[in-house]
This record gives C-alpha cells, sequence and structure tokens, in this order.
C-alpha cells in the first residue's frame, strides 16, 4: 500500500484489491460532515460563495458512499462466488436503523408534547421520515435533512440487487440513469411537478461513486486513473479543483457547474484510494479527522437538533455569529455522536459480525 504507483501498475492493481480499509476515506468524511454542520449553523455573511454552499458535503458523502458500498460488494462476489443480499441488508440494518429511529423518536416526542409551529412541522414530516420517502415529499421542519438518508436507503434497495442479478445491464445502466437524473437541473420536464431534490442531481454523485468503483476494480480502469491522479500531489490538486469549482459566483449553481463540482469530488475520492502516500493524508488521517470521520453520521443526525438550541444564543454576535454557532454546534454534536455511538450504536454493531462474509 505505500509504493509509489508508478513503480509497478500490475503489482499496485493486486495491492489495490487487498485494501480492506481506505485509510483516507474518515478524513474525506470528517470534511464532508463539517461541511454540513457550517451550512446549519447560521447563514453565512461572507463574501466567498463557497462560504454559502456547506450543502455540498452531502455530494462528497454520496461519492463516498457509493464507491464504498459497491467496492465491498464487488470484492465480495469476487471472494465468494455471489452477493449475499440477506447479509448485505443485515449489516445496513445493523449500522443506521437504531441511531436513526432513536433520534426520530426523540424529535417526534417532543413534537407530541410541545406546541408551536415547529412541532406541526415535525409531525407533518414524521412519517415521511420514517419510511425514507423524505426525498420525494416537501418536507417543513428539521427532520427534512432525512431526505438525504432517503437517497441512500433507496440506493441501498436497488443496487445492490442489480449487482447480484444484473451486473453486465448496470454496466451500461448506470451511465444513463445518470445522464437521466441530470436533465432535471438544466430545466428540463418544466410541466411535471418534481420535488425541488431531484433538480438538485442528488442521485447524481452516488452513481458517479459507483462508476468509480467498477472503474477501479477493472485492470485496465485502474490503470487509467493512476497515470491521471496517481502522483503524490493529486489528491491537493483535485481539492483545490473542487474549491475552485464550488467557488463559482453565480448563485445558482445546479446544470453544469453542480456537475463540475461531482467530477472534481470524484477525482479527489478517486486520487485518496489508489494511493495511500498522497499529499493529504496527514491531515486526513490525524485523529480529530479520523474520529469525526467515524462518528459523521451520528454528526448527520443530531446536529440539527443541537443547532436550535444554539445557533439562537450567537446571533447577537455580529460578523462572528456564524463562526461561534458552528463552533458551539460542532463540538456539542460530536460529544452527542460520541455517546450515541458509545452508547447505542456501538452495541448493535458488534452484531455484524453474524452477517460478515466469508
Amino acid at each position: 500500500m505505500s509504493a509509489d504507483p508508478h513503480a509497478e501498475p500490475g503489482g499496485d492493481y493486486s495491492r489495490y484489491l487487498q485494501v480492506r480499509t481506505f485509510g483516507s476515506l474518515d478524513g474525506l468524511r470528517a470534511i464532508a460532515i463539517l461541511a454540513v454542520v457550517w451550512h446549519h449553523s447560521g447563514e453565512s455573511t461572507g463574501g466567498w460563495a463557497l462560504a454559502g454552499r456547506g450543502f455540498l458535503g452531502v455530494d462528497l458523502f454520496f461519492v463516498i458512499s457509493g464507491f464504498l458500498i459497491v467496492t465491498l460488494l464487488i470484492r465480495e462476489r469476487r471472494r465468494t462466488g455471489g452477493i449475499s443480499l440477506r447479509k448485505f441488508y443485515g449489516r445496513r440494518a445493523l449500522r443506521i436503523f437504531p441511531a436513526y429511529y432513536f433520534m426520530l423518536l426523540f424529535v417526534g416526542a417532543v413534537a407530541v408534547v410541545k406546541s408551536g409551529n415547529s412541532s406541526a412541522d415535525v409531525r407533518h414530516d414524521f412519517p415521511f421520515a420514517a419510511l425514507y420517502l423524505s426525498n420525494l415529499v416537501p418536507m417543513q421542519g428539521m427532520l427534512s435533512i432525512t431526505w438525504s438518508l432517503a437517497v441512500e436507503e433507496q440506493f441501498y434497495l436497488l443496487i445492490p440487487t442489480l449487482e447480484k442479478y444484473m451486473q453486465r445491464a448496470l454496466l451500461l445502466l448506470l451511465p444513463c440513469a445518470y445522464v437521466l437524473v441530470c436533465l432535471p437541473t438544466f430545466g428540463l420536464f418544466p410541466g411535471l411537478d418534481l420535488p425541488p431534490f431531484f433538480r438538485e442531481t442528488t442521485f447524481g454523485p452516488i452513481i458517479l461513486g459507483v462508476l468509480l468503483a467498477h472503474l477501479l476494480d477493472a485492470p485496465q480502469g485502474y490503470r487509467r486513473v493512476v497515470s491521471l491522479l496517481g502522483w503524490r500531489g493529486a489528491s491537493v490538486a483535485a481539492l483545490l479543483l473542487a474549491i475552485l469549482c464550488a467557488s463559482n459566483p453565480t448563485a445558482d449553481i445546479s446544470g453544469w457547474p453542480r456537475i463540475a463540482i461531482h467530477f472534481a469530488l470524484v477525482a479527489l475520492v478517486a486520487s485518496c484510494v489508489i494511493r495511500e502516500r498522497h499529499a493529504l493524508r496527514s491531515v486526513l488521517s490525524a485523529w480529530p479527522m479520523r474520529r469525526i470521520g467515524v462518528v459523521s453520521y451520528g454528526i448527520y443526525l443530531y446536529h440539527l437538533i443541537i443547532a436550535h438550541f444554539v445557533t439562537p444564543r450567537t446571533e447577537h454576535m455580529g460578523s462572528y455569529a456564524h463562526a461561534a454557532g458552528f463552533a458551539g454546534v460542532a463540538v456539542l454534536t460530536w460529544i452527542a455522536a460520541e455517546l450515541s455511538y458509545r452508547v447505542l450504536e456501538s452495541r448493535f454493531l458488534r452484531l455484524k459480525t453474524r452477517f460478515e462474509t466469508g
């Protein structure tokens, strides 16, 4: 894993296939979740367009998820001769459901005993969030953030099944699906009452992550990616490209600007997984980044609850309000996520061994 990718391409491909844990992905998750927390910690008062686009952290999450889940499925098929959907869904359920439904029950219980517009919004949104349908309907309250988790669940329901039963057809279907989900962002289908999220390429990054998994799994595809992104500084170049694309001063970045961001994020993920010794390794593998990445799921689940109490107390701080709100929300949510992980989630994660493949 530590050899120069240019020194022995065939050997590096074999080494890539043996990697069980990609060392930089938790650090990338940390960047993604911190961007999302920044976005929801108050209104940015800076003049830099990037400061108002922390929502792009979800796009980075999607690229990572699509790549990692499908890479694991492909390797399971190579190792065992097939894909066990029962074991896959068992592992996913143990990872996702406990903290998710704990959060929903907590927020729902508060909404039942309290009155006011916020509670009414939660009561309206609750059934859609509980059924992972919140990306398909207009959501009104803090449970609106579950739209991204709904996208993930719909991805889990569809892609593993296609990987198991329609592998060859899937490689043809995925590029077509990517084009299809991108069309609404160009103002097409104006007569259709599409949910807002369908006009923001929400499925696009996951599909690109899946395509990256297949590209890197193929020897020729892997070598082509290495020829482009196998040099040590490629991760820095890809990050700078993503920042540049995300700093587009245009108010509406749907369409080509958002697609350019997605491809830059794909390049960032690719440059961080095809070799371990890349230029961002020391940053992404630092303990705080790795730990935040490990509990990033809990941070995403709980950060709006924390922000509901923190941000009103920082609004009087003028130009420092957003930064102060972000710092308070980030620290308190990290603590809440750690408690959730240690007290609740880890108990269920230990059961995942029952669903491991041989």
